[in-house]
């Protein structure tokens, strides 16, 4: 009685097909760049869209506590214009990262 191994002949078969494609398996430059295409388009409707209206919100939201009295609305005023500013600058920090280190 012959023991079939489906789970090693599987892998035998994932390897060689690594081995022989292995541009294609590897996603490597495959089909085009779709996926980079629409990674930027995330990032540019995040930077252009996402940010602005969450900025604006938040120094909405801090403004009310503000008007209503809460003492700790300045600090979430400065928090919110920090993280503001970090994230209308990350675009120009990742750059520089990566002319940093070469890339």
């Amino acid at each position: 009685m012959m023991i079939k191994n489906y789970g090693l002949m599987s892998l035998i078969v994932l390897g060689l097909g690594i081995l022989f494609f292995a541009d294609p398996a590897m996603a490597q430059n495959f089909g085009g760049s779709g996926f980079e295409n629409r990674v930027q388009g995330f990032t540019n409707n995040l930077m252009t869209v996402i940010l602005p209206a969450v900025a604006i919100l938040g120094l909405l939201y801090a403004a009310m506590l503000a008007a209503s009295g809460d003492e700790g609305a300045k600090k979430r005023m400065i928090l919110v214009v920090i993280a503001s500013a970090i994230g209308f600058l990350a675009p120009l920090i990742i750059r520089w990262f990566q002319s940093a280190v070469g890339g």
